[in-house]
């Protein structure tokens, strides 16, 4: 089976899909702080069925960040497409930006080893591995329209810095993930109450932001270019995982070409 451009799967996720995905990772609402470092888990199913699964590790401080993702496909799905794919990124904050200095990711993909490294020099970002190699069939992201971009995970670093210091989501960035060119906003809904799941921990009132991405350049040759330039929309629901605790998102909904319509949600938080 020959797996679309633009499925969310570990290693071969769109950039729209994967930051609306991880954006909507921890937020703090209540305090002014985050904490040193926190350890989430998160399972996403399609269909009624576990497909992507996500251990997350975020140590955010006042001068510089860094975020660990693990992230493989799973159930049934995982056994016909196997992938897993460890990024870890690194990076600086000032009192309004973030600015990355490292994003690496390594894995397999369909047994195939993936490897992404993009540095950032004097705020820059410069692809120093992909692995493999830039498809044939895709058209490269020009170098000019690579500028002033970053990675995901810093726009998420971003967002959550942001709603620390404003209590609000809205915000966009324009990301660069070594094959794909997209961009990314936020805004704010206002509050929700969620239905008990069973495939959740919480169930009560939230805090709703959607979102929405779509890509820019690099795109697949044989793929329908204007339907990959549609926009993809998301939707997270915040709350505290425990009584007085850190707000998080405790149930994230979003869209995919490959699984059509997928819910994330908080298995495990430390």
């Amino acid at each position: 089976m020959h797996a679309p451009e633009t499925h969310g799967i570990p290693g071969r996720m769109n950039s729209p899909a994967r930051v609306i995905l991880f954006l909507a990772l921890p937020l703090v609402w209540q305090s002014a702080s985050l904490a040193a470092e926190s350890h989430l888990s998160y399972a996403a199913y399609a269909a009624g069925f576990n497909v992507l699964n996500i251990d997350a590790t975020f140590d955010l401080g006042a001068k510089n960040y860094r975020i660990e993702l693990n992230s493989r496909t799973a159930g049934a799905f995982g056994l016909l497409v196997h992938g897993e794919i460890k990024t870890v990124v690194t990076g600086l904050r000032t009192e309004n930006t973030v600015s990355p200095t490292r994003n690496f990711s390594f894995g397999s993909f369909r047994g195939r080893p993936r490897r992404i490294q993009i540095d950032y020099v004097n705020g820059q970002p410069d692809l120093r591995v992909l692995e493999p190699a830039d498809e044939a069939d895709r058209d490269p992201v020009p170098a000019a329209m690579q500028r002033d971009t970053i990675d995901p995970e810093s726009a998420m670093a971003a967002l959550i810095y942001r709603v620390t210091a404003t209590g609000k989501c809205e915000g966009s960035a324009r990301i660069f993930d070594g094959r794909r060119l997209s961009e990314i906003r936020a805004v704010t809904i206002g509050p929700e109450t969620l239905p008990p799941d069973s495939d959740s921990i919480y169930a009560g009132p939230t805090l709703r932001c959607d979102f929405e991405g779509r890509q820019l350049a690099g795109f697949l040759h044989d793929a329908d270019e204007a339907e990959l330039k549609r926009i993809q929309r998301g939707s997270a629901w915040f709350a505290p995982a425990v009584p007085g605790g850190q707000s998080l998102p405790v149930r994230i909904k979003f869209s995919t070409r490959f699984f059509g319509a997928a819910t994330m949600y908080l298995t495990k938080f430390d």
